[in-house]
């Protein structure tokens, strides 16, 4: 195997609208027509490059911002307080440095090879004691590890505020998503009953000398949809269809989206999960807070018969999530599966 140089070429800096911007707005608000015209917006952006941008999307800047703020202040724990919650097999709670490897890159470079120096923090949905799951040890299911509320005042709120408000986004994008694809408007809502969803708050430290190495190397999501708030740094790029790299581009006020590798082997390739992946800053740190949005883990996603024609037969079977994730997890989250 040929291993690339450590040092990956600048990405393009891109003057056009590479990626399309979707206003939401007339949606959330039940305009006439509304749905069908954010759903052709979505074929045209999900078939072309798999990334596309929402405006007026309803999430208050406070509960982002909120969000960034309390994710620098947990970072800047000591690193014994952070392992007091460490990371379980249920991919909830801190990942240190120097653990995750992205076994299902494509990129051959070393540093795509090796453990990265991030750190992250994750987390999905809380459960009540009266939930039928709560207890029951089912994977992904309610497995959260907060810190002490004394330790960071006011996490576990900023955390669960960022978390629930784009869950509220995500569960409005079904109905134009699922007529994009020529299905019933409420096609997609009995598989987000009881969403498995995650979020992820990263922090990338700067890497001194290396401003043209890799961070997180080139991957694709294993969500349904992910959901990207600007980050406080530069870095992340998208591959366009003709294998160039090119920046993020910036567009005020609005939320990236990216179609992930569940939706996209559910609907048997109808639309594009695109490889993207995150340059290191050489001078300052990077925190980023994405939110996955993800199905309940039991139902079993099958092809529906929009996404098959004699052109176009099945290629992936049936699947829960629940199973789905588990071999993602287990592919590049390695360091974690006996962990508790």
């Amino acid at each position: 195997m040929n291993i690339q140089p450590d040092f990956a070429p600048p990405p393009t800096k891109v003057t056009d609208q590479v990626i399309p911007v979707i206003d939401i707005g007339p949606l959330l608000a039940q305009e006439n027509d509304a749905i069908n015209c954010v759903a052709e917006q979505l074929n045209i952006a999900c078939s072309n490059i798999g990334f596309f941008f929402v405006t007026n999307h309803g999430i208050s800047e406070d509960v982002i911002s909120k969000s960034f703020e309390i994710s620098k202040e947990y970072f800047s724990l000591p690193f014994e307080e952070k392992m007091k919650v460490r990371m379980n097999r249920h991919q909830c709670g801190y990942m240190p440095p120097d653990v995750a490897i992205h076994n299902d890159t494509f990129e051959i470079r070393n540093t795509a090879l090796t453990a990265q120096h991030s750190e992250a923090f994750k987390f999905t949905f809380d459960l009540n004691q009266d939930h039928p799951d709560f207890g029951k040890n089912i994977r992904f299911r309610g497995h959260n590890k907060w810190p002490d509320s004394d330790v960071c005042p006011g996490l576990h709120e900023a955390f669960m505020g960022f978390h629930n408000s784009f869950q509220s986004l995500g569960m409005s994008l079904l109905a134009p998503l699922a007529i994009s694809l020529d299905l019933p408007h409420n096609y997609f809502n009995k598989y987000f009953i009881d969403s498995s969803s995650m979020t992820r708050i990263a922090y990338y430290p700067p890497i001194d000398g290396k401003s043209n190495q890799v961070a997180l190397p080139g991957h694709r999501d294993s969500s349904f949809l992910s959901f990207i708030p600007p980050a406080t740094r530069p870095g992340l790029e998208i591959m366009t269809n003709n294998g160039e790299w090119i920046e993020q581009p910036i567009v005020n006020d609005a939320v990236l989206v990216n179609t992930g590798t569940a939706l996209v082997e559910w609907i048997n390739d109808r639309y594009l999960a695109t490889p993207h992946r995150v340059r290191a800053d050489s001078q300052e740190p990077r925190y980023s807070n994405i939110f996955f949005f993800y199905p309940n883990v039991y139902s079993l996603l099958e092809c529906p018969e929009t996404c098959l024609s004699p052109a176009n037969q099945t290629k992936y079977p049936p699947f829960t999530f629940g199973d789905f994730h588990a071999g993602f997890c287990e592919r590049n989250f390695g360091y974690a599966e006996d962990w508790n």
